[in-house]
């Protein structure tokens, strides 16, 4: 596997495809050679960003002057050791800006303690995808909000971050009106969720065109914004501490809990698939969903205490007049309930 870049590859002037450019140790100065593939296109993967020991030679390639790179994603080393040095990672950060015409970003392992403005700036009117992993060192994320046309957004490993709040939806009067997913995982110390004011009132158009949500593994998180108008489908795992108090989510159809959710509090007219996995207390979030499962017509559960609460009068299975489809790895007492077809558990990625 190539780890290394071969020599002179910056002369090579009208190279249109590179998909990757390698800085090895004591070689960081090579990413200079950037600077004169004007050419380039498609995708371009940047690795060993932690071998750029000066910022200037960030500074002389100049990404913003190469304009038909679409997907660019920069890589640091995993290893957060002490020869990082944070000042120098936020100055590499902060000019590797690209071009405007960038559909999608990826940062992974960057060491700095914060992100530069442009990651975020509305300016970058195409890009559709961005995802930050890893960053283990920021205690915030940037304005993201403001990016018009931002569809995927994925956040992970960003273990400083404790709250989310207005510096995340950046000074827009209708933040990430174009995000369709959004995924957060591995967050361990966040715990806060704000909604943005804008003035003296809150906004009303939070993720108007949001149809996916996933949360995982974040084991202190106690809150969700109150309204998710589009949200579709929702993944929750190993979030200990969420209270789901969202008054309703008129379009939701599926609903995967995994691990622990520590209370639910809201309408799901729409909800058609239910899966639960590895829930201790089933029945105090049963209880709270039984009666509000009017259309359900898949239901999966495994790895769950309290299934007596399933033969509950007024909260059996057999009051889900539209079920379906239901499995289980357990042994539930199939003979109470009769109910269409028993079958095998829908694969989760």
């Amino acid at each position: 596997m190539l780890e290394e870049m071969p020599p002179q590859v910056g002369s090579l002037v009208n190279l249109q495809t590179l998909s990757k450019f390698f800085l090895s140790k004591d070689n960081g100065s090579r990413i200079k050679e950037l600077k004169n593939l004007l050419n380039l296109r498609g995708e371009l993967a940047i690795l060993g960003l932690e071998n750029v020991s000066d910022p200037r030679d960030a500074m002389y390639v100049n990404l913003k002057e190469i304009p038909n790179i679409e997907d660019l994603i920069m890589v640091w080393s995993e290893d957060s050791g002490n020869s990082r040095n944070q000042s120098t990672e936020i100055e590499v950060l902060k000019w590797l800006q690209p071009h405007q015409s960038l559909k999608k970003l990826e940062i992974a392992f960057y060491g700095g303690s914060k992100f530069p403005h442009w990651i975020g700036d509305p300016s970058f009117s195409k890009m559709v995808c961005l995802e930050l992993t890893n960053c283990k060192n920021c205690t915030s994320l940037p304005a993201l909000g403001g990016l018009p046309f931002l569809k995927e957004l994925v956040i992970k490993g960003m273990n400083q971050v404790k709250s989310i709040g207005d510096g995340f939806y950046g000074d827009t009067a209708n933040p990430f009106q174009s995000l369709e997913s959004l995924r957060f995982e591995n967050m361990a110390e966040w715990n806060n969720w704000l909604i943005p004011k804008l003035g003296h009132e809150e906004t009303e158009a939070l993720f108007p065109c949001l149809h996916e949500l996933m949360i995982i593994k974040c084991p202190k998180l106690i809150n969700l914004p109150h309204e998710l108008p589009s949200l579709v489908v929702f993944f929750v795992k190993e979030c200990q501490e969420l209270e789901m108090s969202i008054p309703r989510l008129p379009l939701l159809t599926e609903l995967i809990v995994v691990g622990s959710l520590k209370s639910w509090d809201g309408d799901v007219p729409s909800l058609t698939q239910l899966y639960i996995w590895g829930i201790s207390r089933l029945s105090c979030l049963w209880e709270r969903l039984a009666q509000r499962l009017m259309v359900l017509e898949d239901l999966g559960i495994n790895e769950c205490d309290e299934l007596a609460c399933l033969r509950k009068p007024g909260f059996g299975l057999e009051n889900l007049g539209g079920l379906r489809r239901l499995w289980n790895n357990q042994g539930l007492p199939w003979s109470t309930i009769s109910c269409g077809v028993l079958c095998s558990k829908p694969r989760l990625s």
